[in-house]
């Protein structure tokens, strides 16, 4: 076997078998095959974007666990000290002539980027110039594995890119769809409680046409933003994947075509900088505001007062029943069953298991609390989860910001404008629980989706911890005209 084809045959088993070229960082998997391991972690993060789970070799289809990774150390050297040779091979075996002078091409110019014989040197062109041996092939070499380098990080980037703004577009779509869902579903409970009550509604579906026609015209708007984002990130890609294989083809030619434009190439490289895309504003203008839904739902307004036997130890209800706060330290009270041992909880004494009921209640400007009802016999004194699953419907404010329902995902709720009071109504036959921006005028928050109550529910209350300035003011009930 002559030096060419015995160098191919090396070559051939140090390139990684996905990218096709010298292995990088190799690492091998289960069933002793050996990759890049930016290569394969790139397969498998397609793999897991794809909801598929099963992670197989890309050569023999074995089966592979992600964890089991195992960098090759010996073999990394190895690739290094094949690229020297291959490149050392190539100056000794090229004998590329001058086409002007018919001298060997032996120096490089790197003011004009080109490969040139001794005589070259000396004419007028190259004269001022830096002028090298052709040996300065290796720095050459190493400023290719740089850019390489940097090029498939700035990939890296946008891909990652594509993948989040692709999640926040579907999120975005889950989002409009809900929305959607709720005005249908809120102009229906409006209509059907104006027909309970022998109320007129002649404008109510006009209403809401046009609540959810300014919905969809948001929608395209967003859409074609979202679209052009998208767009300029595959068109930058796109890019990226050019010149990053020009250089990997550059970076396997014999030195002399290597040389050639190299600068030019270079410059390229050094002077991309991937443009992040302006960003999408994915915050829903069109709320769910039925007007003159609150005034119908007051009608159903009964008195709640808290239940004292039920409060955490720390937590202080006033005289009236009708507000309680976070205190500063902890009360000598009796651990009744009733009473809440671990949550600063409090729950309201009126037992519901029939009818419509509905409540509002002052949250002021507190950074923390939590809303709704629960089961009469939730579990009271060890761990629970906010969920349906445990016997709670409760919404909660975290952090000043983040309003949250308490389902198994623990969805975040898109509110435009902080509520100081929220309303609270239960119909029991229809299996409804929802909640109301009072401060707004009453536009929906959430509703829970319906599902048979299992027994008696209680409303519930919780002013979290007193942490900072804004979670010192108590929640109150609010006076309705009309409760019962």
């Amino acid at each position: 076997m002559d030096l060419a084809a015995l160098m191919g045959a090396i070559v051939e088993e140090v390139n990684c078998p996905i990218c096709m070229t010298f292995l990088r960082k190799p690492v091998s998997i289960d069933c002793g095959h050996t990759f890049c391991h930016s290569c394969l972690s790139g397969l498998w993060d397609v793999l897991r974007q794809s909801q598929n789970c099963s992670y197989t070799c890309p050569l023999c289809r074995a089966p592979v666990k992600p964890r089991n990774l195992r960098p090759t150390w010996q073999l990394a050297n190895i690739v290094d000290k094949v690229r020297l040779l291959g490149l050392c091979t190539e100056m000794g075996l090229q004998a590329d002539m001058c086409v002007l002078h018919k001298e060997q091409l032996k120096m490089f110019c790197k003011e004009d980027g080109v490969m040139a014989c001794k005589v070259c040197c000396q004419c007028p062109e190259h004269e001022a110039h830096s002028v090298v041996p052709i040996d300065v092939a290796w720095e050459y070499k190493w400023k290719l594995h740089e850019a390489l380098e940097y090029l498939r990080k700035e990939q890296e980037e946008a891909w990652k890119l594509q993948v989040s703004e692709k999640e926040r577009a579907a999120n975005w779509k889950i989002q409009v769809e809900t929305r959607k869902h709720n005005i249908i579903k809120e102009y229906k409970k409006y209509q059907q409680l104006l027909k309970e009550e022998e109320l007129p509604g002649q404008q109510v579906e006009a209403e809401a046409a046009a609540a959810l026609a300014s919905l969809e015209q948001e929608e395209e708007v967003t859409k074609s933003k979202l679209e052009l984002s998208h767009e300029k990130l595959i068109q930058q890609s796109q890019v990226l994947w050019r010149m990053i294989a020009e250089l990997e083809e550059r970076s396997q030619k014999p030195v002399h075509w290597m040389l050639q434009g190299i600068q030019d190439a270079l410059n390229r490289s050094k002077s991309w900088s991937l443009q992040r895309p302006d960003p999408v504003s994915l915050e829903l203008k069109t709320d769910c505001h039925v007007r003159g839904l609150r005034e119908i739902l007051k009608s159903y307004a009964v008195d709640v007062r808290l239940d004292p036997d039920t409060a955490y130890s720390r937590l202080i209800v006033s005289k009236d029943r009708r507000s309680v706060r976070y205190g500063d330290t902890q009360q000598n009270l009796p651990d009744n069953p009733e009473r809440f041992y671990r949550y600063n909880i409090v729950l309201g004494s009126r037992c519901i298991s029939t009818g419509r009921h509905y409540w509002e209640v002052e949250v002021g400007n507190r950074s923390e609390w939590g809303l709704g009802v629960c089961e009469e016999n939730v579990d009271r004194k060890e761990v629970v989860y906010l969920s349906p699953h445990y016997g709670f419907w409760v919404i909660r404010l975290r952090k000043g910001t983040e309003y949250r329902a308490g389902t198994d995902d623990y969805p975040l709720l898109p509110v435009l404008v902080p509520p100081h009071q929220v309303g609270v109504f239960l119909d029991y036959e229809a299996h409804d629980i929802s909640f109301y921006n009072v401060t707004d005028g009453g536009s929906h928050i959430f509703t829970f989706p319906h599902s048979p109550f299992p027994g008696h529910l209680l409303p519930y209350f919780s002013p979290c911890y007193s942490i900072g300035t804004n979670n010192t003011s108590p929640l109150t009930i609010c006076s309705l005209d009309g409760e019962d």
